[in-house]
């Protein structure tokens, strides 16, 4: 058996010490890939929203040159 300055027994301990720092740094990985296509889709949809709104300014604007008016009481 291999012993490192301070005592600990490196092999199998190691191995199993190495295999956790593996998962936990792909779970890392994948956590932060996902982060970032949730932040890339929300942005997404704020983009989307913001066009809508400026088409439906755009039709009140091209309602209001043409004179055409709502009236909800008549």
């Amino acid at each position: 058996m291999n012993k490192n300055e301070s005592g600990i027994v490196l092999g199998e301990l190691e191995v199993q010490g190495m295999s956790f720092w593996f998962y936990i740094t792909i779970i890392i990985g994948f956590s932060l890939i996902y982060y970032g296509y949730d932040k890339k889709k929300s942005y997404e949809l704020k983009g989307k929203e913001i066009e809508l709104e400026q088409k439906k300014v755009d039709l009140e604007i091209k309602k209001f040159e043409c004179g055409i008016t709502e009236d909800k009481n008549e």
